[in-house]
């Protein structure tokens, strides 16, 4: 998509297309079906992640709002925050990280790329990250500065609307090998990521089903916050577009009924909470990294493979039939699991 036709600023932060791999062996190890990874760990920016399409939409609003500070939240481990720091970095503004908890006092994994980006941090304490962006926005004006506030996960209309682009991408690299998949894997948070692909199927004719595996409580609330992201992000385009062609207008056409009719999400794979390993998560990043060289998370990516391999051994593919799974990121945040990731 043309995003900057219709009215966006957008700056260059990731490197896509990202690659579209099979994983035979591991499909194998899994009995079937034909897996495919769309590698979006391979956009680039500190180390990667799906994030970087987002913030190529955020950080053009903040810069056309003429801002000098950019303000997020997160957990200890987040992606986000890491490269919300380090696109801020790239663009010349001051990041600060909102996190949640009590500062662990050593710095690892995303939380150490935080330190040398030169973040500054703040810790939550007992309250939310997400409940103090106020309060902290307050703050950086109150010294001087020019604030803009990204939420959880850069999860808002700008965020979803940058993942229709990566099903455009899905689409015609499937086109190009033949593929015709059934189903497309995410892992499943903020889920700003999933709103966009939802989005992005419509606007592209895409047959396959999305699952989103939720990696954190609350199925219900997941999927309502999906339909409330898309609802916005139509609002934002029909306010910025003048004129649509017939498939963007499919999209924009479509009832909130239509739209929760196409989420789904499935939080079997959480265990016992959120950036709390499960053995299912850590079998499945093990399994991928031995058969296929590819590195996954346990608080992201993990849990999401687990609910892939379930399927995929329950039978509910056949052996001839193609998935994809979305690879959002997120291996820095192996380096605070050492301990766990270690064992075996």
């Amino acid at each position: 998509m043309d995003f900057e036709k219709m009215g966006f600023r957008r700056v260059k932060l990731a490197e896509t297309p990202t690659p579209f791999e099979e994983a035979p062996r591991f499909s194998k190890a899994v009995g079937g079906p034909r897996i495919f990874l769309k590698r979006d760990d391979a956009t680039g920016l500190a180390l990667g992640g799906n994030k970087a399409r987002k913030l190529e939409l955020l950080m053009g609003e903040a810069l056309e709002l003429g801002v000098d500070t950019v303000i997020t939240c997160g957990g200890p481990q987040s992606n986000h925050a890491r490269m919300t720091a380090a696109a801020a970095r790239k663009l010349g503004l001051h990041p600060v990280l909102v996190l949640d908890g009590d500062d662990p006092g050593k710095r690892e994994g995303n939380l150490l790329l935080d330190h040398l980006l030169g973040a500054e941090i703040i810790f939550s304490g007992h309250r939310s990250s997400g409940d103090l962006l106020d309060e902290v926005k307050d703050m950086v004006i109150a010294r001087g500065g020019k604030p803009y506030v990204i939420p959880l996960g850069g999860s808002n209309a700008f965020g979803a609307l940058a993942y229709i682009e990566c099903m455009e991408e899905i689409v015609g690299q499937c086109k190009s090998l033949g593929v015709l998949p059934k189903a497309l894997y995410v892992a499943s948070g903020s889920v700003g990521t999933l709103a966009g692909l939802i989005m992005g199927k419509v606007i592209f004719g895409a047959g396959l089903t999305i699952k989103g595996k939720a990696v954190s409580p609350g199925a219900e609330a997941k999927a309502q916050r999906t339909v409330q992201l898309m609802t916005e992000a139509l609002s934002l385009l029909r306010s910025r577009v003048p004129s649509v062609g017939a498939d963007l207008a499919r999209l924009l056409n479509m009832s909130v009924e239509s739209l929760s009719e196409l989420v789904d999400i499935d939080d079997r794979q959480v265990g016992e909470g959120y950036a709390i390993p499960t053995e299912a998560g850590l079998e499945a990043i093990r399994l991928l990294a031995r058969t296929e060289g590819v590195l996954t998370d346990p608080v992201y990516t993990g849990k999401a493979l687990a609910g892939l391999v379930k399927d995929a051994r329950d039978g509910l593919y056949s052996r001839d039939d193609a998935v994809i799974f979305l690879h959002t990121g997120g291996v820095p945040s192996d380096f605070a699991f050492h301990e766990i990731l270690s064992r075996q």
